[in-house]
């Protein structure tokens, strides 16, 4: 009896979270974003030290979930996110050093949420020509 109660209750909980999850694609969905694709960003990345001696290009590509509502209408950019200032802080962030692209994502997702606080979060994809024989390796990352 108790273990049923148990039971029960763990799926009404899992149900709840899945529903959460549910309603933030679903607002996701229905928001509005800014989408930059292509950043070129130059950096040393790559699990062996050989890779990060000399910097490479990666490409970053960043999507903020935000209302557009009040730049559309006013036409003024001190009422939205600035393109300008974002891709300012994608070329800040490559001059570290870093093994990962997951890492570089994470770094750029923390960032613009900090200092942009898009109210539907970010997703990040990071994208670089590994030390590999395929034509491209990518992460994408998405934040709340």
């Amino acid at each position: 009896m108790h273990w049923e109660r148990w039971r029960k209750g763990l799926h009404t909980q899992l149900i709840h979270e899945r529903k959460k999850e549910d309603n933030y694609l679903l607002h996701l969905l229905s928001m509005d974003s800014i989408l930059l694709r292509c950043i070129r960003v130059v950096t040393r990345i790559g699990v062996p030290n050989d890779e990060r001696k000399k910097p490479q290009e990666v490409l970053v590509t960043l999507e903020l979930f935000q209302s557009l509502k009040n730049i559309a209408q006013t036409d003024s950019v001190t009422d939205g996110i600035d393109y300008a200032k974002v891709t300012e802080e994608v070329l800040m962030l490559g001059k570290t050093e870093r093994k990962t692209i997951e890492r570089f994502a994470e770094n750029i997702a923390s960032v613009l949420l900090k200092k942009f606080k898009p109210e539907g979060g970010v997703c990040i994809t990071v994208t670089k020509k590994p030390d590999l024989p395929l034509e491209s390796a990518s992460v994408t990352i998405t934040r709340p």
